[in-house]
């Protein structure tokens, strides 16, 4: 067979055959149709793919048997391993054609040894460092079992403003050049979010050009484009790139005094008359303007200077050029953060933030408000791309159209297949999501130490093996402070240790309990019985002190063609608290409890909202009769069953083994009011009936609601 001849299914038949570790799943199927639809007919596709289905694989078949060179692009280390190290190997084993693949990280992640040996000639280097040079075949610094020192990194790292090409005595053995070559190579390349987004800013100058793209972990894309779009300027980057501007290329020291004068002074009284460690800025700036001038003339003087005076010896003029074209990138992105500063533009976001009281780091960033014509004009809209294929376990927000909330971040208009196609995993007998009764609201005086006392109760239930999720830090530490010394479980925080020995010493500890924030709602896989339990604090709603978010709320508002609250805040919270209890079934094998104590998720009308987006788990409403996860997962509770009225039984109770009609609403339509819709702010609104149409509740004390929404509609939907 050839790659002509094969189909999507041959190749899964091929898997099934040969990958002992490899499980039959019809949703994994219907994925991988969907996704070869869209690469067939040139479109754009927008799928959310529960955990478990195996979207990678869904994904790389119908790119690969293509035959045209396709990104795929992730958001985390762990997810381009994955693909780079185990499923691209799998298909390569078992396909009888060859197709090439490759990894390529940023520029900076690699050791530029012409760079390295100019340093070593200034100033020495840690023996250990030293020898991986001469050992590296990659020159990737993730090779490293150490961090090496930040400003040793970045004087020997591959940087394109310090590099000659091919008239470097190094260019044969350049580790960035060999990966480039390699990314030429490639049928399939493997890339992170932050690099797929320089190179579309680059048009295209950092990687080679690609027919197709595929975008994993697609819900981090926005947040990620804010950060590579933005400017920054601060005392210790200006304090720096002073310094070497007057060692590097020996420019007039006059200049470089009255600048770093002027730079004490301005960040100084920034300090001063912003005294939180973070506030956005809202009026203009003193003083930015006259900066700003400043940089220019070391610019200027930067941009005229030949260099013509300095021996032409050992490349050292051309050193010299490339040095000072570095310093003038990094003033240039001074500049523009500053004139921003100077003059407000109701496009950009501006903050300053402190690193502590002492002023040592003083910092201001301006990021774009709105990305969305950034992701539209440089990757959706990248010339060459023919089709484009964009997926996460978390991208459907509810609605009518379920994935206007993505759409609308990434700037997608027109055409787009889309699909929702659901979890192999049977969450209504694997999983059951608490929802405690009686707790007051999170913004309530008392609410944390009634929260800690239910945590209490569910870890007891759990027998410890629990993640305890919060959204903020002092939530965190108060609530791991006041529960860690009475647990009869091992427990430990965010923040103990690096985030990879607290997930390794998680799964090698018996019932342990691990407390964390958002570092932990996503990017965590531990399967088995050591991960029973899930509990998360509240739904995370944004900060409102988060610069960006509150000038995206109040420019909505102005608007008002949307909706901050229904088109903003509940749609980030919802894809947010998705991510949060996609951490506990992992596995077919898996079984556990998911709680979130927050009331509003039955109080208030955008909990259902929520709620309808979440898993099929069971849901029950108090502990009550429940001792152990086995009294749980035992017989009381009642095989799932195919009507499409929830069902309830009350767990603990003798006499509630006959299940009990209540709604009747389910399916797409689940949530529907007719007539009319309705959707609160967090604090306004009524609270929901016991009898609701979207969801059931028992009315006893222990009531389990069963409940499913059909998420496998596969279809098509145009914006105008």
């Amino acid at each position: 067979m050839s790659r002509s001849t094969l189909t999507t299914e041959d190749v899964l038949a091929l898997l099934n055959e040969r990958l002992s570790s490899y499980e039959h799943r019809p949703q994994q199927i219907e994925l991988a149709h969907a996704i070869e639809r869209t690469f067939n007919t040139q479109q754009t596709g927008l799928f959310e793919a529960g955990t478990g289905i195996g979207k990678s694989f869904a994904a790389l078949i119908p790119a690969i048997l293509s035959g045209k060179k396709v990104v795929v692009s992730t958001n985390t280390i762990a997810l381009q391993e994955q693909y780079i190290n185990k499923d691209i190997p799998a298909l390569k084993e078992i396909l009888p054609f060859h197709f090439d693949a490759a990894l390529m990280k940023g520029r900076g992640n690699y050791l530029g040894l012409r760079r390295f040996e100019d340093h070593l000639l200034e100033q020495s280097i840690d023996e250990e460092f030293v020898d991986w040079v001469h050992d590296t075949e990659t020159g990737d610094m993730s090779e490293l079992d150490f961090v090496p020192p930040l400003d040793v990194w970045l004087e020997v790292n591959s940087d394109s403003d310090d590099c000659f090409r091919n008239r470097c005595p190094k260019f044969a053995e350049c580790f960035y050049f060999e990966a480039r070559r390699r990314a030429e190579k490639a049928d399939i390349l493997v890339v992170n979010h932050a690099l797929l987004l320089a190179d579309a800013a680059s048009y295209g100058n950092i990687l080679p050009q690609y027919d197709m793209l595929i975008v994993d972990e697609a819900h981090h894309l926005p947040d990620v484009a804010t950060d590579v779009f933005s400017n920054g300027i601060s005392n210790r980057g200006v304090r720096i790139t002073a310094s070497k501007a007057l060692k590097k290329v020996q420019a007039p020291l006059g200049l470089i005094r009255d600048l770093e004068l002027e730079s004490t002074e301005f960040f100084h009284r920034l300090a001063y008359a912003f005294p939180a460690m973070k506030t956005r800025i809202r009026e203009p700036i003193d003083g930015a303007h006259e900066f700003a001038l400043t940089l220019k003339q070391l610019k200027k003087w930067l941009e005229d200077e030949t260099f013509e005076g300095v021996l032409d010896v050992g490349q050292e003029r051309e050193r010299a050029r490339l040095k000072a074209k570095a310093i003038i990138s990094t003033l240039g992105g001074y500049i523009n953060c500053l004139e921003v500063m100077a003059k407000p533009d109701p496009n950009w976001v501006l903050w300053i933030e402190k690193g502590d009281n002492s002023f040592s780091k003083v910092e201001v960033v301006a990021a774009p408000l709105d990305v969305s014509g950034y992701i539209h004009d440089y990757v959706l809209d990248k010339t060459g791309l023919s089709s484009s294929v964009w997926m996460s376990a978390t991208l459907a927000t509810g609605g009518e159209d379920p994935f206007a909330y993505f759409k609308r971040s990434c700037g997608m208009q027109g055409h787009v297949i889309q699909s929702r196609v659901s979890s192999p995993f049977d969450f209504e007998k694997q999983a059951l999501l608490y929802l405690p009764r009686n707790l007051p609201e999170p913004n309530t005086k008392e609410f944390l130490m009634k929260a800690c006392d239910e945590i209490e109760r569910i870890l007891e239930l759990s027998d410890g093996r629990a993640f305890v999720l919060f959204t903020s830090r002092s939530s965190l530490v108060q609530s791991f402070e006041y529960l860690a010394p009475q647990l009869p479980f091992p427990a430990k925080r965010q923040g103990e240790m690096p985030r990879k020995k607290l997930v390794e010493w998680f799964r090698e500890t018996p019932k342990a309990v691990l407390f964390g924030t958002s570092t932990f709602w996503e990017g965590v896989s531990v399967e088995g019985e050591q991960l029973s339990c899930v509990i998360i604090d509240r739904i995370p709603f944004q900060s409102p002190d988060d610069p960006v978010y509150e000038a995206k709320c109040e420019a909505m508002k102005q608007e008002g063609e949307w909706s901050w609250f229904n088109d903003l805040a509940l749609p980030h919270a919802t894809m947010r608290l998705k991510q949060g209890v996609g951490r506990l079934i992992r596995t077919k094998k898996d079984v556990g409890i998911v709680s979130i104590l927050d009331a509003r998720m039955t109080g208030k009308q955008y909990g259902r909202r929520i709620l309808e987006c979440l898993p099929g788990m069971r849901i029950v409403r108090s502990l009550n009769g429940m001792n152990t996860l086995e009294d749980v997962f035992g017989p009381r509770i009642p095989e799932k069953q195919t009507s499409d009225t929830p069902n309830e039984v009350s767990a603990g109770e003798p006499n509630s083994q006959s299940p009990k009609k209540s709604g009747k609403k389910s399916g797409k339509n689940a949530g529907k009011k007719s007539g009319k819709t309705s959707s609160e702010e967090p604090g306004s609104g009524s609270g929901v009936k016991e009898d609701a149409g979207d969801y059931s509740l028992s009315s006893s004390e222990s009531g389990i609601t069963s409940w499913r929404i059909n998420t496998n509609e596969i279809g098509e939907w145009s914006t105008k």
